[in-house]
């Protein structure tokens, strides 16, 4: 029983190894040209636990200023809206105020020379207060 055993795990090993060996030349004559070269770490292959530590807090640094960075810069284009929008209806409520002082300017001017019509008179003639003496002499 040992003897088969043992043949058995002889012609195993031998077959398998033949069908490694074709799949070996296969394998490497394609795998050159189609598989990327591996990358090596940043730090090299082995290092201290305070190169590795330094490394992975500086590209923390790093994502963190390009956060800091992109919320500036989206800070900055809202400002910018609302100051722009800002300016928009500053200058549509100039306009409407200088349209009501000019409505205000003409209203007033029509006004004071109504009054002034009245206490004076008007150039038409018509002149409402009567000149006349105010009581009558009594020498009469």
């Amino acid at each position: 029983m040992m003897n088969k055993v043992k043949i058995l795990c002889v012609t195993t090993a031998l077959i398998a190894s033949s069908s490694l060996w074709a799949a070996d030349t296969n394998i490497a004559a394609t795998s050159t040209t189609n598989i990327a070269p591996e990358k090596t770490m940043p730090y090299g292959d082995n290092p201290s636990i305070g190169r590795v530590l330094l490394y992975k807090t500086g590209k923390g640094i790093q994502n963190l200023g390009h956060s800091i960075q992109h919320g500036s810069e989206k800070t900055s284009a809202k400002i910018s809206k609302s100051w722009q929008e800002a300016k928009v209806y500053s200058a549509e409520q100039s306009q409407s105020i200088q349209a009501k002082a000019e409505e205000t300017k003409e209203v007033t001017t029509k006004k004071l020379q109504e009054t002034k019509d009245a206490v004076i008179g008007t150039n038409d003639g018509n002149i409402p207060i009567v000149h006349a003496e105010l009581s009558q002499s009594s020498s009469n």
